[in-house]
């Protein structure tokens, strides 16, 4: 049995599809026949290019435009004739292999790519390795795995996984994933969580004694991988996929009904998405509205920033689907974990704590209002709710609103309607929790991003597996920041949410709406679980709950107590 960190909630039984980064022999070796090679070369080159046009159209079918650019530089280098005319031209005169030669062009490629003072074409050097590999192992017949094209059940295990990778994962083939790298609040996790796919990361090891094909067991409820099972053991977790089916199934009962307590304390259950192709389980879990847009995964994987007119159709095709439901669409956060190489982004060395999010948008201002501009054109369709995220002081909100404001008055001018909006701030960081009362009185909502707000609270980045043990949801003080915020919010009459992973936890959602908080915004998967726990606790309880708690003195004294009061 090995143990990881559990991510994504589930179990699965299925073969390991083992990704492995297989070695290329890149050694000079002379050959016989040159004009062979070259036609072998034309052949992978041909075979890459229909890979990459059918991996393009699949990606673009599942999960849209903007996730199939992500192919786009690597078809682009598969066409380069100057590419194509260095390596026959090195087979030809040096009479040797292809790998050789692809690797001798690469090379000068990229030594030529990382002297130029230019993030975004170092950048392209990635796309350049990516593409010669693919090109390479279709020669020489080695296998490519491209995960939108899975077309069998597997259990896949890997190093480490990119978020475009896990979006391009299909559900109902990959049973789920196991990777040896990786953390909770890591954007292959949330996107785990999102297409409800069990998975585990930080499996120590488990590339080196696994192989593809292998029959395992994930247990994704206590982050165990099962190694070696028979056949009681597979029936027993037969059983339990069969008792987590039919809770699911229990579960739809309560949709269309009123998220809250047992005495009628109403609140919203809202969904945490990346796209509009997220909205069909926005709505097959009757979510109470779209407590987060997270719009940078429109910006991540491509070479170009999207254009307002192509943010302006994703921001309407959800606030048009979620009417008159709210929607709080998140401006660009990027910086940190998130590299985007048409930014031009200065190597930090601590990004965690740099230049990002809202400190980006005020420096890279026309990205920002472009975003600003869509976002403000989409209002006439629906519910629209901004917020800014990393916001550290009140007059940082202020900057950002008055911003908003010019760009209004623009759109207006040009005879745009702009239909009422709200304002509001992602809490995530300490200061801004502590000055909330200040705060409340500028903005329209809070919401607190709990994954950011407990790595600034501990120091600790939540990236690093090490430092794992300060993931620390429930400690008192956090939620003393947290009950802070809520106080604020009720004092100025604005309403307060929780954003975060914490707000899916089935401990810690009650505990929240007893410290104040009005709305919990998670995996839309998690929303009918959430509205039927809540329905067998009476809020009056859960504030006196919420009370106790904040006398304590440890996570592990509070985690304590509420499996007491609230696992009954």
């Amino acid at each position: 049995m090995i143990k990881g960190v559990l991510v994504s909630e589930g179990y699965a039984i299925g073969k390991i599809l083992k990704i492995n980064d297989i070695k290329i022999d890149y050694r000079k070796k002379s050959i016989l026949d040159p004009i062979q090679e070259i036609k072998l070369f034309k052949h992978a080159i041909h075979l890459s290019k229909q890979q990459l046009n059918s991996l393009k159209d699949e990606t673009r079918k599942r999960l849209g435009d903007e996730t199939s650019h992500i192919f786009d530089a690597h078809m682009m280098m598969a066409e380069d004739p100057e590419f194509i005319q260095s390596v026959e031209k090195i087979i030809q005169d040096e009479v040797c292999n292809l790998s050789y030669a692809i690797k001798m062009v690469v090379d000068h490629f990229v030594d030529l790519f990382m002297k130029i003072d230019d993030d975004y074409l170092k950048e392209r050097s990635k796309d350049i390795v990516d593409v010669s590999q693919r090109i390479i192992k279709n020669a020489l017949g080695l296998p490519i795995v491209d995960y939108a094209t899975i077309d069998h059940e597997v259990i896949v295990v890997a190093k480490d996984i990119k978020p475009s990778e896990a979006a391009q994962m299909n559900p109902k083939f990959v049973l789920g994933f196991i990777t040896e790298e990786g953390g909770k609040t890591s954007h292959s996790a949330i996107i785990a969580r999102l297409l409800g796919i069990p998975a585990i990361v930080g499996a120590k090891d488990i590339l080196s004694l696994v192989t593809t094909g292998q029959e395992i067991i994930m247990d994704a409820v206590k982050g165990e991988i099962k190694l070696s099972i028979d056949r009681d053991m597979k029936q027993h977790y037969l059983r339990l996929i069969d008792i987590l089916r039919q809770q699911k199934m229990e579960f739809m009962q309560y949709k269309g009904k009123h998220s809250s307590t047992l005495d009628h304390h109403k609140f919203e259950l809202s969904a945490n998405i990346v796209s509009s192709r997220d909205i069909e389980h926005v709505m097959q879990f009757d979510a109470d509205g779209i407590g987060l847009f997270r719009t940078e995964f429109m910006f991540l994987d491509r070479m170009a920033m999207p254009s307002e007119e192509e943010q302006f159709i994703e921001y309407k095709k959800v606030l048009e689907a979620m009417a008159p439901k709210p929607v709080v669409i998140r401006t660009l956060d990027i910086g940190g974990d998130k590299h985007v190489p048409y930014l031009h982004l200065e190597k930090e060395d601590n990004p965690f704590l740099g230049n990002r999010a809202i400190r980006l948008c005020f420096q890279e201002i026309e990205i920002f209002k472009t975003q600003l501009r869509a976002l403000l054109r989409a209002s006439a369709f629906g519910n629209l709710k901004i917020m800014f995220p990393m916001i550290a002081t009140k007059e940082e909100f202020l900057k950002a609103k008055k911003i908003v404001i010019e760009v209004q008055q623009e759109l207006e001018k040009s005879g745009i309607i702009v239909k009422p909006y709200e304002l509001g701030i992602m809490v995530e960081i300490p200061s801004a929790a502590l000055s909330a009362d200040s705060i409340a009185s500028v903005v329209d909502f809070f919401s607190i991003g709990t994954n950011d707000l407990i790595q600034y609270t501990f120091a600790a980045d939540r990236m690093k597996e090490s430092l794992e043990y300060l993931y620390q949801p429930f400690n008192p003080a956090l939620l003393k920041l947290i009950k802070m915020v809520a106080d604020a919010a009720k004092r100025h009459q604005i309403w307060a949410g929780v954003c975060g992973e914490m707000a899916s936890d089935l401990l810690a959602g009650p505990l929240l709406i007893g410290l104040g908080i009005h709305e919990l915004s998670m995996t839309p998967a998690s929303i009918l679980k959430m509205r039927a726990v809540f329905l067998k606790l009476n809020y009056e309880d859960l504030k006196q709950l919420a009370s106790n708690v904040l006398e304590l003195e440890s996570e592990e004294q509070v985690i304590h107590l509420l499996k007491q009061k609230i696992q009954q």
